[in-house]
């Protein structure tokens, strides 16, 4: 990820700002793909128009029940843990040994109500039972990967960066329009081409923008990772999708490191054992477990 995509500027924006947009991370053919497979969970604008917009559609609120990573579709699956993703995950958390704790896919169109969350908050109270520390491996981060292209009309988010929220009290994690005003008109507009990813950190002070173009919409995955160690840390959890089609499917498609980012044991690692290395292979009788019986060996 360092040069061309992860600039020493956008490092600094991480470590100042406490967030920056990273461009063209998804290759070209890989983002197109996941654009034709979007369409089999999400209506576009037209088809939105044509059914009598947002209030008629599933996806009329911001808490919609979401699409949740393993998804049916392949071409999405290969985003969320896509090399490029987890290297950029690695570069501004400044370790490898990481955890998946998120992944969705929303949408947003017009008239769409964000509610409370058009007022700054904080992701951390639901993403951790702690308080954020900064320090290499305490770190978390979220990311928006965006699948359309995201300007300013399409209802992009809007942040602030941590130098000018660092004297506020921790556990005010959503501000007061009135008693924040300067805050709420600050110009940092998280707008970008689809292929980028926005990155985060859970403290950060960010808010969302509704558009009444019934033209526009804005698609994103939602991809957030910590480090192994922070169990403190969380929002999904994997094994409860361990009768799904779709995380049976992915298993036994994805590489060892993808694996080891939603919290199997790598190859080499105690767990396996004879007996484990068999019964692995007989619930996902399509995964290839050469790299742990090679390392077994």
């Amino acid at each position: 990820m360092t040069g061309a995509l992860f600039t020493s500027e956008l490092k600094e924006r991480w470590d100042t700002d406490g967030w920056c947009v990273v461009p063209e991370v998804i290759p070209h053919d890989q983002l197109n793909a996941a654009q034709e497979a979007v369409h089999r969970y999400f209506p576009t604008p037209a088809e939105m128009i044509e059914h009598g917009g947002t209030g008629a559609g599933a996806w009329h609120t911001w808490d919609a029940p979401w699409p949740e990573f393993p998804f049916h579709s392949s071409r999405l699956n290969a985003l969320v843990l896509h090399e490029r993703v987890v290297d950029l995950a690695e570069e501004l958390l400044g370790i490898s040994d990481l955890i998946l704790y998120m992944g969705l896919v929303t949408a947003k169109y017009a008239n769409q109500p964000s509610d409370y969350n058009q007022l700054l908050h904080a992701d951390y109270p639901n993403h951790m039972l702690v308080v954020p520390r900064h320090e290499v491996g305490y770190q978390q981060v979220e990311f928006f990967v965006y699948l359309t292209d995201v300007a300013e009309e399409d209802g992009a988010t809007r942040f602030v960066s941590l130098r000018k929220t660092k004297n506020i009290p921790v556990e005010q994690h959503t501000l007061n329009y009135l008693e924040y005003a300067e805050l709420y008109d600050d110009p940092s507009v998280a707008a970008a081409p689809a292929g980028s990813v926005v990155a985060y950190r859970p403290d950060v002070y960010h808010r969302s923008v509704d558009h009444s173009d019934p033209a526009r919409y804005r698609v994103m995955l939602h991809v957030s990772f910590r480090p192994r160690e922070a169990n403190w840390g969380g929002y999904q959890a994997w094994p409860i999708r361990g009768f799904s089609p779709e995380l049976i499917k992915y298993v036994q498609q994805a590489t060892p490191r993808q694996l080891e980012l939603m919290g199997v044991p790598g190859p080499g690692h105690r767990y396996w054992d004879q007996a484990t290395l068999e019964g692995m292979q007989r619930r996902y009788p399509g995964l290839d477990m050469s790299p742990w019986r090679e390392a077994m060996a």
